[in-house]
C-alpha cells in the first residue's frame, strides 16, 4: 500500500513537471512570437520608407531620442559617407557650420554651429567622435553650448547585408539656461527630415 502510494505520488509529480515544462515552452513561444511580430512591424515600417522615432526616458536621467531609416545600400557603402560628417550633413539646413578640427586614427574632433529652433539663437559646440567602421560613430561633447551631448550613428546590416538600417541616437542635456522641453520637442520634430536628408546625402555620394 505504501509503495503504491509512493508510485502514485511519483507519477503525479512527473505529470506536474511535464505540465510546467510544457507551460514554459508555450510561454517561450508566445514571447518569441511577440518579439518577431514587433520586429516585423518595425521592418515593414522601414521598408515603406518611413522614419521611426522613439524617445527613451528612465527615472532621474536625461531623455534620449532615437531615429531609424532604411537605406538600400550595404553598411560598407553607407559608412563611407557616415564617417565623413561634412558630406553626411551637407543637406541639413540647420547645420550652419561643420569643421573637422583634428583627426588622429579613429578619433576626430568636430566643431558645429546648429540652429535648433528659430525661437533660440544658434548653438556652437565641439564634439569628440570615435569611428568604428563600418558599424558605429559615437560622440560626446568636449566644449561649447549645452551641459552634455552624447550620441551615436549606428549601421545595422539588413536583408542579407544588401541594405542598412541607419540609426541616430542623441542624449542632450541643455543645462539650466535653456528650456529642456523646447529643445527636446524641436529635436524630435526635426528627426524625420534630418534622417531623410542624411539618406539623400548617402544616395547622392555613393554608387
Amino acid at each position: 500500500m505504501f509503495v503504491t502510494s509512493l508510485r502514485l505520488h511519483a507519477r503525479q509529480a512527473l505529470l506536474l513537471g511535464h505540465c510546467f515544462t510544457l507551460g514554459a515552452f508555450l510561454m517561450g513561444l508566445l514571447l518569441v512570437g511577440s518579439v518577431a511580430q514587433a520586429e516585423s512591424a518595425e521592418w515593414q515600417t522601414l521598408k515603406q520608407g518611413n522614419v521611426i522615432v522613439k524617445q527613451y526616458t528612465a527615472p532621474n536621467t536625461v531623455p534620449s531620442v532615437e531615429a531609424k531609416i532604411l537605406i538600400a545600400k550595404s553598411p560598407e557603402t553607407v559608412w563611407t559617407v557616415v564617417s565623413d560628417q561634412k558630406t553626411l550633413l551637407s543637406q541639413e539646413r540647420k547645420v550652419k557650420r561643420l569643421q573637422v578640427l583634428s583627426k588622429t586614427g579613429n578619433k576626430q574632433t568636430v566643431a558645429f554651429t546648429v540652429l535648433m529652433t528659430h525661437l533660440l539663437p544658434s548653438f556652437n559646440y565641439i564634439l569628440s567622435q570615435e569611428l568604428s567602421p563600418p558599424h558605429s560613430l559615437t560622440f560626446h561633447r568636449v566644449s561649447g553650448s549645452f551641459r552634455d551631448i552624447q550620441g551615436s550613428w549606428r549601421l545595422t546590416p539588413a536583408d542579407n547585408g544588401t541594405k542598412t538600417i541607419l540609426s541616430y541616437n542623441l542624449k542632450l542635456d541643455p543645462g539650466p539656461l535653456v528650456p529642456h522641453a523646447m529643445i527636446l520637442a524641436a529635436v524630435k520634430s526635426d528627426l524625420p527630415s534630418f534622417m531623410r536628408n542624411a539618406k539623400a546625402s548617402i544616395n547622392k555620394n555613393t554608387p
